[in-house]
Order: C-alpha cells, then sequence, then structure tokens
C-alpha cells in the first residue's frame, strides 16, 4: 500500500544525489573559467531544494496515512 510512497521518496534520494554530483562538478566548472556562482548555479541550488522539499513530503505523507489507519 506504501510502494507509490517510498518510490516517490526513493527517487527523492536519487535526485538530491544528482544535484550534489552536479553541483560540485559546477562548482568546479565556475572556479575553473572565472564565471559568476550566483546565476551559473541558480538550476543547481533549485535542484538541491527541490530534492530536500520532495524527501520531506513523501516522509510526511507516510506519516499521515499511517495515523489515519491508526486513529
Amino acid at each position: 500500500m506504501y510502494n507509490y510512497v517510498w518510490l516517490s521518496t526513493g527517487m527523492g534520494i536519487v535526485v538530491l544525489f544528482l544535484a550534489i554530483f552536479f553541483l560540485v562538478k559546477d562548482l568546479a566548472y565556475c572556479e575553473r573559467t572565472q564565471q559568476k556562482k550566483l546565476t551559473y548555479l541558480l538550476a543547481n541550488w533549485g535542484m538541491f531544494l527541490l530534492a530536500i522539499v520532495w524527501i520531506g513530503l513523501g516522509i510526511s505523507l507516510y506519516v499521515l496515512i499511517q495515523n489515519q489507519l491508526t486513529a
């Protein structure tokens, strides 16, 4: 019954790892080319924040469903 909740949270964790990977990779690129970090890394920070929220919502949904079933 909770497969979709755990699947969604797992996908959020995968996206979080990808966000961290690309953030580190693009930070190194910005250092090499002396580009502005704020504008170049805006999408990376957005993906990182979205992954954190995604994982939080997945856990929150699991807890809410669990509370409804036990109440």
